[in-house]
């Protein structure tokens, strides 16, 4: 039994699992994030699960969504392999023996992933069943979509691999076959040197087979460290490829085909993250966290002196010129509060009421002030019913009677949609419907696709993008998605 023991405690799977607990625990935050959303912990108020349960594209849940999201989970986990692999692989150095040795690490470093994948269409499962109120063949397409896109992610990061590995034997091929020629490549004479490595018994091959793993004490360390080296240099090139497909979503992602489901651009996000943690980690070792703090640093100046400013802008208002900004400080508020002006705002007020009033066909009539909630396109939706069922059973006198209209966030929409349906039935269109179910459906379309997609796509890497409002220049970034995405709705 101990022996039993022993040998699955040696197992190369097993040794990756407890070594990623042991070194780079941040990396492990990713998974908890994802682990954690899926079920139903991590931002559940905001509905972060339901972005990863029925994932929307093109204004449906269906395949396509579910594929997209699919295929940006399986770049989440090459992501999560390529940065690994480049981490660890000095301590199995047994990898350097063998052919394909990344493809074999991905097979030994997929039972966490496995562990994810799992449990994430298990909870989709339950959640789509009870939730969504989907049939079960529904549901079974959506599993489907998810599933061929993890496994295409695979199939091609293993096909990129698979020409890097030709290219690496075929570039060490004629050094290993010349003897002289490998000793004059390979001229140090200290054999390996283990000290990083971790005992490994036994590993699962290409071909899904249990082999034990190859003793690599009579290697030369400068021939091992040049075979790990080149297909790190094959690893990088691949994050970087990854990089440069964002940039072209970034520049694309104005079209409706390029707006990625919100959970693969989160993936995604995530994806980057680890190979960026990894890149740091890989390049400047002990020196990555201090360089982090600088970095954050550098970073926090630069915002405080707006020489970067993520902030989405007020189109129209000039922000260039900062010399005559209004000022925002208690002196320039008490100068706005002397007794000229409040009685200035009184009579204004008082002015605003008489128009209400003249508008009125009662003397005392009932003012209706309207507070909403926010939460999204839920709270759009249960505004924008509720707003059509109050003025129909007033016939039609809700909005004449309103005189204030507050509130925030989703709610806030559909209360001004609905009241710009109503202007425009007053002052058009009078054959305008406007307790038609489609302007419910209109104002509770999908947002966060857009959004997510140009955080991600263009806010973040892709170059600067920029439109025009008059005069004034500003960027296009996810605000101005939201707007454009909510105008086309």
């Amino acid at each position: 039994m101990k022996t039993w023991i022993k040998k699955a405690y040696h197992f190369f799977p097993v040794q990756l699992f407890i070594l990623h607990f042991r070194k780079y625990q941040v990396l492990l935050l990713f998974w908890f994030i994802l682990f954690s959303t899926v079920n139903s912990e991590f931002m559940r108020t905001f509905g972060a699960d339901a972005l990863f349960f029925a994932p929307e594209y093109l204004g449906q849940v269906n395949i396509l969504g579910s594929l997209i999201t699919g295929f940006a989970l399986g770049v989440f986990i090459m992501s999560w392999n390529v940065t690994t692999f480049i981490l660890h692989t000095k301590r199995f150095k047994f990898l350097a023996t063998t052919a394909n040795p990344f493809m074999k690490y991905c097979i030994n470093n997929a039972l966490l992933p496995l562990i994810f994948i799992i449990f994430y269409l298990v909870r989709l499962y339950r959640f789509d069943d009870y939730k969504e109120l989907m049939t079960q063949r529904e549901i079974l397409i959506i599993m489907s979509g998810l599933l061929i896109g993890i496994i295409a992610t695979l199939l091609i990061s293993f096909l990129y691999f698979f020409g890097a590995e030709k290219r690496i034997v075929k570039s060490l091929a004629p050094i290993i076959s010349d003897p002289i020629r490998f000793y004059q490549t390979f001229a140090e004479k200290t054999q390996l040197e283990d000290e990083f490595g971790l005992k490994v018994n036994y590993y699962i091959s290409g071909r899904l087979r249990i082999k034990k793993a190859r003793k690599v004490g009579h290697y030369r360390q400068d021939y091992i460290d040049t075979i790990f080296k080149r297909h790190h240099i094959a690893a990088i090139a691949s994050i970087l490829l990854a990089f440069l497909f964002l940039v072209i979503i970034g520049y694309l992602s104005e079209n409706r085909f390029f707006e990625m489901p919100a959970a693969a651009s989160i993936l995604v996000f995530l994806a980057i993250m680890i190979a960026v943690i990894g890149a740091l980690t890989y390049f400047l070792q002990s020196w990555s966290l201090p360089a982090a703090i600088v970095l954050f640093g550098i970073l926090n100046i630069l915002y405080k002196y707006e020489l970067i400013d993520p902030r989405n802008k007020a189109y129209g208002l000039n922000y260039s010129n900062k010399n005559e900004r209004p000022q925002y400080n208690k002196e320039a508020l008490q100068a706005l509060s002397g007794k000229e002006d409040i009685e200035a705002d009184k009579a204004h007020m008082i002015g605003i009421l008489e128009k209400w009033k003249a508008r009125q066909k009662s003397e005392k009539p009932v003012m209706i002030f309207i507070n909403v909630s926010g939460g999204g396109l839920r709270s759009a939706a249960f505004v924008m019913n509720s707003l059509q069922k109050l003025d129909s059973i007033s016939q039609g006198e809700l909005m004449n009677r309103t005189f204030l209209i507050s509130g925030a966030s989703g709610g806030m929409l559909a209360a001004t949609y609905y009241r710009e349906l109503y202007r425009q039935k007053i002052t058009r269109k009078p054959s305008l419907n406007i307790y038609h179910p489609k302007h419910t459906d209109r104002i509770s379309r999908d947002l966060l696709n857009p959004v997510f997609t140009s955080m991600i796509a263009r806010d973040l890497f892709a170059p600067v993008q920029k439109f025009n409002v008059g005069k004034q220049t500003y960027l296009k970034d996810r605000g101005y998605a939201f707007e454009k995405k909510l105008a086309d709705n």
